[in-house]
């Protein structure tokens, strides 16, 4: 019927999951599914946890009565409860079969069929490393479509036929790329081909949920370290490109395909320059990155310059993550890196502007440091031998120079004591830091409350 192998977990994932599963009822084990047991089964740590049965959530509700876990409703449509207690927090779902409207790609199932058939269960999952089982109180993987065998060899193939699987559910295909990514898995040819099929379905998403699938993406590096994936989010963007999505997701990056740039600065056109720069940079500056020069294609002239398309393409990322409804703060620093990314690109700012200008963005000078290693990187193959930003910052820095106008030397209740007018006092404190800034002299508590004294004439 299905294979049953034994797998070693680690105490404390163990304890804790066997003493949830020790109230369900005889015949009617409690299993871990999906990521769990993936990264399990690949030796890796696995912090979220999901577990299902073929117990109603009336039932488990029932079964947990009398103990210290708590069930709390979630989705009672497709019967999924929150269950947590004794340090343990799991999502857990009755077994059952999906039924989707014809072609919505909507993540929202039309029917719901609870069932008792472990296979059923398993078959409308999205991929077979995610139609795994652990039966938990046994300590014994359960492998009803015999998938086990496409996490050994690494690659993704869908639970069940991929034309229903993608042509049901689009959040299926960003899934995709993530797992391949953060993973490092291949992805099997008809799968593939069955994505770019249907990759058209992704539109019909909630746009909360593209951008958590793409943010995750985009640090897909980062997810787990020990594989040492370094490119895992370049591929990323690649395998977008390849499915078509880049046209729908980003049609403003997009666009900058075929844009020719001057090849004395450039050694790309200017969306490979980008995917180029996107690979080398941090997971700090992702979002900035790809957009950075979103701004070219509007503002090149009949001679191939882009001299405005800095501030050009801060306005179009920030209607672009306003549309993705990423949070606001996280907005506002990738809208000013890319506004600031050409800072001094022509090497003409004095040292004192310079300093005053990172003082200013002191917020973010790290953040653009990094953006300008990459976009130099992506232009010709290098890191810039000097980063007037992070040279200046860490001078700043050495120097113990005020970065901000609660580090000056004096405040607003020294300037209320010399009977400054409150109207003027802020004004006066930002002047003090600027001067500061560009004149270290000024930066004892004597020589600033002289420069307020003089400014003031008090």
């Amino acid at each position: 019927m299905f294979a049953c192998l034994h797998l070693r977990f680690t105490v404390v994932d163990h304890k804790k999951l066997t003493k949830l599963a020790s109230f369900f009822p005889e015949g009617k084990p409690l299993y871990a599914v999906g990521g769990y047991v993936r990264d399990r089964l690949l030796g890796m740590e696995c912090h979220d946890v999901d577990v299902c049965a073929e117990l109603t959530v009336d039932e488990v509700k029932q079964a947990l009565k009398h103990t210290d876990f708590v069930v709390s409703d979630k989705n009672l449509r497709v019967g999924t409860v929150d269950i947590s207690g004794r340090g343990l927090s799991v999502e857990y779902t009755t077994f059952r079969t999906d039924s989707y409207p014809d072609g919505s790609g909507t993540h929202t199932p039309s029917e719901v069929t609870f069932t008792d058939d472990i296979k059923v269960d398993a078959l409308r999952r999205d991929f077979g490393i995610n139609a795994i089982y652990l039966d938990i109180v046994n300590d014994e993987i359960v492998d009803p479509l015999g998938r086990v065998d496409d996490v050994k060899n690494r690659i993704i193939k869908t639970a069940d036929d991929p034309d229903r699987v993608f042509s049901a559910d689009g959040h299926r295909i960003l899934r995709m790329v993530r797992f391949a990514c953060e993973l490092g898995f291949e992805i099997d040819k008809d799968t593939f081909a069955s994505a770019q099929k249907y990759a058209s379905q992704v539109k019909d998403l909630t746009v909360e949920r593209i951008y958590q699938e793409l943010d995750r993406i985009f640090v897909a590096d980062t997810r787990h370290p020990e594989l040492n994936l370094t490119d895992a989010h370049h591929r990323g963007l690649k395998l977008l490109d390849q499915l078509g999505l880049m046209e729908e997701l980003f049609p403003a990056v997009n666009a900058l395909k075929g844009l020719e740039q001057n090849p004395k600065y450039h050694l790309y056109d200017a969306y490979q320059h980008t995917l180029e720069a996107f690979k080398s940079s941090k997971p700090n500056v992702r979002w900035a990155t790809l957009l950075h020069d979103i701004g070219k294609r509007p503002c090149q002239d009949k001679y191939g310059n882009t001299y405005v398309h800095a501030s050009v393409g801060a306005d179009m990322a920030k209607d672009i993550l306003a549309y993705y409804k990423m949070p606001k703060q996280k907005a506002k620093r990738v809208y000013d890196l890319v506004f600031n990314h050409m800072v001094n690109i022509n090497r003409n700012m004095s040292k004192a502007k310079l300093d005053w200008f990172v003082a200013e963005h002191a917020g973010i000078a790290s953040d653009l440091a990094d953006l300008i290693d990459a976009d130099t990187y992506g232009a010709m193959g290098s890191y810039p031998e000097e980063n007037f930003v992070r040279e200046t910052l860490n001078q700043l820095i050495e120097e113990k120079a005020p970065l901000s106008v609660k580090d000056l030397p004096v405040t607003g209740r020294d300037l209320i004591d010399m009977g400054v007018e409150d109207r003027d006092r802020g004004m006066m404190l930002y002047e003090l830091w600027r001067e500061c800034i560009m004149n270290p002299a000024l930066r004892t508590r004597e020589k600033a409350l002289q420069y307020i004294a003089k400014r003031s004439g008090k």
